[in-house]
């Protein structure tokens, strides 16, 4: 996996082009591509904007800072116009990610340290899924299949020759 630094030394934010399946506390699966949230057993699905998603996304990667710094959130999802965002653009934004997240049955993902940014919840586990590896093997799976149809025929068919000579 390859991250780029988003101009802020200590942060990193993956590049947009490789997108993520992230499995949280083992029930919710959040697809970064697709934006949404949903149960391991898909029986709740939740649509996010393209803002919720990234900064979801953000904070996940970011999960390992003791705090993750509301001033470096808010340049990762507005860039160079984040000084003129207002401060309650992103209080909306993590409110609306943390009602999200509580439909699905998690708590507290992460806590506002009041002036200073977020902690992500140590006692919750995150863990990626590696999309590019499960695209492999299904091409693996495949190529394998037609390989063996290939054999099979060939040799189908010499059976065939054999029996009728």
């Amino acid at each position: 996996m390859q991250y780029s630094h988003h101009r802020q030394p200590g942060c990193t934010f993956l590049k947009e082009d490789v997108k993520k399946t992230y499995i949280i506390n083992s029930n919710c699966i959040y697809n970064e591509g697709k934006y949404e949230l949903r149960t391991v057993s898909n029986s709740q699905v939740i649509k996010m904007t393209a803002m919720r998603a990234k900064c979801l996304s953000f904070i996940i990667e970011n999960a390992h800072l003791e705090i993750i710094e509301r001033q470096k959130i808010t340049t990762a999802l507005w860039g160079s116009r984040s000084h003129y965002v207002n401060d309650a653009n992103l209080t909306q934004i993590l409110y609306l990610i943390r009602r999200d997240l509580k439909a699905l049955g998690i708590n507290d993902l992460f806590i506002t340290i009041p002036r200073q940014g977020l902690k992500v919840n140590s006692d919750i586990a995150i863990i990626a899924t590696d999309s590019e590896t499960k695209g492999r093997k299904k091409q693996i799976v495949r190529q394998t299949i037609a390989a063996l149809t290939t054999v099979f025929s060939v040799t189908l068919g010499s059976l065939m020759y054999l029996h009728i000579h």
